[in-house]
């Protein structure tokens, strides 16, 4: 095969943003190019298709700070050795344990770190070691890759102003999307009774049942509403490390859970566990909700934008704003609603003070029906930029 020997690199292949992301991109590149996929160990499931031909390292850390030094160690040696040996000519890595690797194995190849969110806003780096990364290994390690390629502006800005890498070569390339291919799937039938379901008002959000989706706050916010649209529904697509708790909140809110698709009694949360097909999940809801605290370039957001369903979501750093309103430049998160041409931004809901604002704000546009069918035009005029062909002449460039 012509073309370069291109090397993705990515700790696992589970659920999640990155892991999808890569996955369509090594379809895409193995088109034109040999390519070659290393995860760090296979004891996650490979949850997305993937172009080339995947490779691990075989390395799994034993508990301990000495015995993960080691793994570190080893993780570096034998993707230099996977680098020598097949030539590899570009190695573009996701996620940041996998950038650590990628720059320091570094033989003759072109190293491409793919930046999916903020450094500077990642909730889950905490301690000693938010210090040691945020000013020693970012800064340090970043500098020493030829490209840096950020999924939105805010990230590009945040490398260059805050972690001081002025001088390095950073491009923004977001993800792209198929917009025929997830048309064509969200038509898909649903079951019978999800049909009946998808009849009374439906909330939808979808992704990575994780912490930093704030999907605590959601249920919240829609058991407040539910109270006075009794018929309300609200359906979660995907799972994740927060799936039992959340179950537990609504418990605790006393919402009828079902976590089945042949539920026999209709439930207030429908928890559908993760989807090969979420589109059709997106289709016919009244709005797709999100309030993470920070996001790259959220799949599920524009995912809904392409199913025509109206988007509401928190103004976190920075993905939101760049998709939805992309000249109101990002200084700090909105206190109060913004209604863009695609979607409206709200203030990341951290007390009950937001719940309010948010329970306000959607009861309003339930009403609005004429606002809310120009907003899903002009969003599906805005997803068009995000088009396959559109973001892959970008990574061509790079390459």
């Amino acid at each position: 095969m012509s073309g370069k020997k291109i090397l993705l690199i990515i700790p696992e292949m589970s659920m999640g943003g990155a892991q999808r992301s890569l996955s369509k991109l090594s379809l895409e590149l193995s088109m034109q190019h040999q390519v070659y996929l290393v995860v760090f160990n296979t004891n996650h499931k490979i949850e997305y298709s993937y172009g080339g031909e995947l490779l691990s390292l075989d390395v799994v850390p034993a508990a301990g700070l000495m015995n993960k030094a080691i793994a570190f160690l080893q993780r570096i040696i034998r993707l230099r050795k996977i680098k020598i040996k097949l030539g590899i000519d570009v190695s573009i890595s996701f996620l940041e344990g996998a950038d650590y690797i990628n720059v320091l194995s570094q033989s003759q190849d072109k190293i491409i770190i793919s930046i999916r969110g903020s450094k500077r806003h990642d909730e889950t780096i905490v301690g000693r070691f938010h210090f040691i990364r945020n000013r020693i290994l970012i800064p340090w390690l970043y500098r020493k890759a030829q490209s840096l390629v950020t999924v939105n502006k805010g990230i590009a800005g945040e490398l260059k102003t805050y972690y001081g890498l002025r001088n390095s070569n950073i491009v923004t390339i977001g993800n792209f999307y198929d917009r025929l291919e997830i048309l064509l799937l969200a038509a898909e039938s649903k079951s019978l009774k999800i049909e009946e379901l998808y009849r009374s008002p439906v909330f939808v959000t979808s992704g990575r049942l994780s912490p930093e989706k704030g999907l605590h706050s959601i249920i919240k916010v829609f058991h407040r509403i539910k109270k006075v649209i009794p018929d309300l529904k609200l359906v979660i697509v995907g799972d994740g490390p927060c799936y039992d708790e959340l179950i537990t909140l609504c418990n605790e809110l006393k919402l009828h859970v079902e976590t089945r698709l042949d539920f026999e009694e209709f439930p207030d949360v429908l928890f559908t566990g993760a989807q090969s097909n979420v589109f059709k999940y997106l289709t016919g809801a009244t709005f797709y909700l999100m309030n993470s605290s920070s996001e790259g370039f959220p799949n599920g957001l524009v995912e809904a934008m392409i199913c025509k369903v109206p988007v509401i979501s928190s103004d976190c750093p920075y993905g939101p704003r760049e998709i939805l309103a992309p000249d109101f430049p990002f200084s700090s998160p909105v206190t109060n609603p913004y209604n863009s041409d695609c979607g409206v931004l709200m203030p990341i809901i951290k007390s009950e003070e937001d719940e309010e604002c948010w329970m306000k704000t959607i009861g309003e546009l339930l009403d609005q029906k004429e606002v809310l069918f120009q907003m899903t035009a002009q969003a599906s005029l805005r997803v068009s930029l995000f088009e396959k062909i559109n973001v892959m002449q970008q990574w061509q460039k790079i390459l």
